[in-house]
């Protein structure tokens, strides 16, 4: 999986939160629902342990009072995009130019990651609006997916040459060429790398799994 990429299909809601009475309290739904990555720049809440994700209101709730609380309009998305969308909403509301959003927009068709640049290339109005707004493009922004992708293809190297070490070891043992001590230290050994080159390849993607959603009889427990 290359990370980064925007979805080609409108994203449709999967899941139906009971009704809270503060929007972050919606976080961890919101987190699964979008598979943990930043609806608008697409990167994932695993890849760094400082990352502030929250919830962003796609209708700015000053404007659109009513849908503070209202799960369809509510978004997972990281602080940098949160902040500079911030209370953004266009003045025509039929016209845009719109932030995308993945539920509203079919987003590879306005928007696509080059994984040789590192950047967003923008393909429409609306693609070209939500890169600039959002400074997608900004160097750091771009350096950091250009070493994510590097670190990436070193973990694969790293975890395709753990796997081949750990076949080397089966086949040894089975011809007797090492003894059960040695193989089990060397093999302890190397399936302690394989499991942390996986565990960052996951983070790094975007595909570490998530925890159990609460069930809705304890869900009372998130509310603020």
């Amino acid at each position: 999986m290359i990370p980064f990429q925007y979805p080609t299909l409108k994203h449709k809601r999967t899941l139906s939160p009971p009704k809270f009475k503060h929007p972050r309290s919606y976080k961890r739904y919101l987190q699964t629902e979008f598979a943990r990555l930043c609806v608008y720049c697409r990167q994932p809440d695993s890849s760094a342990p400082n990352l502030n994700f929250g919830v962003d209101h796609y209708k700015p709730k000053d404007k659109f009072g009513s849908l503070r609380c209202i799960y369809e309009n509510l978004f997972y998305c990281c602080g940098s995009c949160n902040s500079r969308k911030s209370n953004y909403w266009p003045l025509d509301s039929k016209q845009g130019p719109y932030v995308l959003n993945p539920c509203d927009h079919e987003m590879a068709a306005h928007i696509r990651f080059d994984a040789e640049s590192g950047r967003m290339e923008s393909r429409t109005l609306h693609g070209s609006h939500t890169e600039d707004f959002l400074q997608l493009n900004e160097p750091a922004s771009v350096q950091f997916r250009l070493g994510t992708l590097h670190t990436l293809k070193l973990l694969e190297a790293a975890i395709a040459e753990s796997e081949r070490e750990l076949s080397i070891l089966r086949n040894a043992i089975l011809d007797g060429a090492i003894s059960q001590t040695d193989f089990m230290r060397e093999r302890n050994m190397v399936e302690a790398d394989l499991f942390k080159s996986r565990h960052m390849q996951r983070c790094l993607s975007g595909t570490l799994p998530l925890a159990a959603l609460p069930t809705k009889q304890h869900a009372a427990a998130l509310v603020a």
